[in-house]
C-alpha cells in the first residue's frame, strides 16, 4: 500500500504498468493529498459505511477512503489499471476492486455511500441513474450520501437557484431528487494530466420523497425537458407546442397557481411537480 501521494510516485506507477492516460475515459488524477482528504471529510465517513468508488483511477482516493470506511467497492472500467490498483491497494483487506463500466451494474445502493471523480461525459448518466425511475417506473434505492468530484461549470449548474443563467433541466433533475450543496472548488493545477477547466466537489443528500408518486414525477420531467428545450417562450406557449393539452394545460396553471406567462428558468422542482400533479388530476 502507498502511504503517500504525489505526482512523482503516480509517474512511477503508470511508466511501470505502462499505462497511458485516456482521453476517451476522461482520465485526470488527482495528485493533491490536502484535496483527496477534504473529498474523505465531505462524505462523513465511519466504520459503518460501506462506499462504492467510481472510476478509482490509480487508487489514490481509494487507499484514504479505505481508511476511513468500512468497506470499499473501488469500481474502474478500465483494464489496464486494475494491476496498478491491486499494487496500490496491495495490504487493505476492506477494498474490493471491480473491472466493470459502473453504469451496467445493478443500481440498487441502499445505505452505501458513493463517491468518484466524475469526467464531464458521464457526469448526468451516472446522476440520472441513482436517482431517476426506470423505464418501468420504479426509482432506484438511493445510496445514503453522493460525493462528486465534476467540472465547475457543472457543479454550478446543479446547485443554480431559479432565475439564474445556469439554471436548467439538470438542475430541476437534480434539486427534486437531491439536497445538492457545493463544497469547494479544485484547481485544474492538481491533476495529472492538466485538465482545461477547474473542478468543485458536491454532496447530494436524497430527499424523502416517499409521499410522492412516481407516474406525476416521470410527467414533471417530460414538462421539464419541454419548458427548457423552448425556454424563451412562455410556459404555457413551450408546453403546449410540445403537444400537452392546451385546455388541461390551462386548467392546471391556474390551479397550480403558476402564471403561465413565466418560463420555465423561473421554476423550482416542486413547481413543476405541483403541475404535474394537476395534470394527472386532469
Amino acid at each position: 500500500m502507498i502511504e503517500t501521494w504525489k505526482k512523482t510516485e503516480l509517474d512511477k506507477l503508470t511508466r511501470a504498468y505502462n499505462v497511458h492516460y485516456s482521453k476517451a475515459y476522461g482520465q485526470n488524477f488527482l495528485v493533491d493529498r490536502n484535496v483527496l482528504e477534504k473529498v474523505v471529510q465531505g462524505a462523513e465517513l465511519s466504520r459503518n459505511d460501506h462506499v462504492i468508488e467510481i472510476g478509482a483511477g490509480a487508487g489514490a482516493l481509494t487507499v484514504l477512503l479505505a481508511q476511513t470506511a468500512g468497506s470499499v467497492t473501488a469500481v474502474e472500467i478500465d483494464g489496464r489499471l486494475i494491476p496498478l490498483l491491486r499494487e496500490v491497494t496491495e495490504g487493505l483487506p476492506n477494498v474490493d476492486i471491480v473491472h466493470d463500466d459502473f453504469l451496467k451494474l445493478k443500481n440498487e445502493y441502499g445505505t452505501n455511500k458513493i463517491i468518484g471523480n466524475l469526467p464531464y461525459y458521464i457526469t448526468t448518466p451516472i446522476i440520472a441513474s441513482l436517482f431517476e425511475p426506470g423505464a418501468d417506473g420504479n426509482r432506484p434505492t438511493a445510496p445514503a450520501l453522493a460525493v462528486f468530484m465534476v467540472q465547475k461549470e457543472v457543479a454550478e449548474r446543479l446547485v443554480s437557484m431559479p432565475g439564474k443563467k445556469t439554471y436548467g433541466a439538470i438542475s430541476v433533475l437534480v434539486q427534486y431528487y437531491a439536497e445538492t450543496e457545493m463544497l469547494f472548488t479544485v484547481s485544474r493545477e492538481v491533476f495529472t494530466p492538466r485538465p482545461n477547466v477547474d473542478s468543485a466537489v458536491i454532496r447530494m443528500r436524497p430527499r424523502d420523497l416517499s409521499g410522492d408518486d412516481a407516474r406525476t414525477a416521470a410527467k414533471m420531467f417530460r414538462l421539464v425537458r419541454a419548458g427548457f428545450d423552448m425556454r424563451r417562450k412562455t410556459l404555457r406557449n413551450s408546453l403546449a407546442g410540445a403537444g400537452f393539452p392546451e385546455e388541461a394545460l390551462s386548467e392546471a396553471l391556474e390551479r397550480a397557481n403558476i402564471d403561465p406567462g413565466r418560463r420555465a428558468e423561473t421554476l423550482s422542482s416542486r413547481d413543476f411537480y405541483t403541475l404535474a400533479s394537476f395534470l394527472n388530476a386532469g
